[in-house]
């Protein structure tokens, strides 16, 4: 029952949150979303959205709990991969999207600080969002878009920043 209820402006519970993120058509069979990254919240998913493509998603409701997920997955990616800061330039692609969907009103942002990261196992990029819907709202997400298995993060940034 309680996940029915919906909480702040339709916005569902805590628990939901990270399975709201993720669009319908990008759930599949995919391993955990702590297979590949140390359990950071309560509340993760994950999803496929093209072969070896794929999306894990964990949600905070409290700034602590954020810092402290944020500082712990930060350390791992630093021990088990290589990371670096950079700016995704995402205006080719909005524009492609803006085309298809034929319409005049679109988001207006054209870029993203990310943090990337390239490992044996995944390589990827990091999104944070600090409270997206309202500053006196707590929701913290931490999206990670990346690929499994050993790849050439590069030649495979084209296809992420679609997504």
């Amino acid at each position: 029952m309680l996940d029915s209820i919906r909480i702040g402006p339709g916005l569902p519970p805590s628990e939901g949150m990270p399975e709201w993120y993720i669009p319908e058509t990008w759930k599949g069979n995919i391993q955990s979303c702590t297979s590949s990254f140390p359990e950071i919240s309560p509340y993760c998913n994950a999803g496929n959205y093209s072969g070896r493509k794929y999306i894990n998603v964990w949600y905070f409701d409290d700034e602590s709990e954020f810092l402290k997920g944020e500082d712990t997955l930060y350390r791992y990616l630093e021990e088990n991969g290589n990371v670096f800061q950079e700016e995704l330039n995402i205006s080719a692609e909005l524009q492609e999207e803006i085309e298809r969907r034929e319409v005049e009103n679109f988001c207006n942002i054209t870029s993203f600080n990310v943090t990337g990261y390239e490992s044996p196992e995944t390589s990827g990029y990091f999104l944070v969002y600090e409270r997206p819907f309202l500053e006196t709202r707590e929701d913290y997400f931490i999206v990670y878009y990346g690929i499994m298995g050993l790849t050439n993060l590069t030649e495979e940034t084209p296809e992420l920043k679609k997504n």
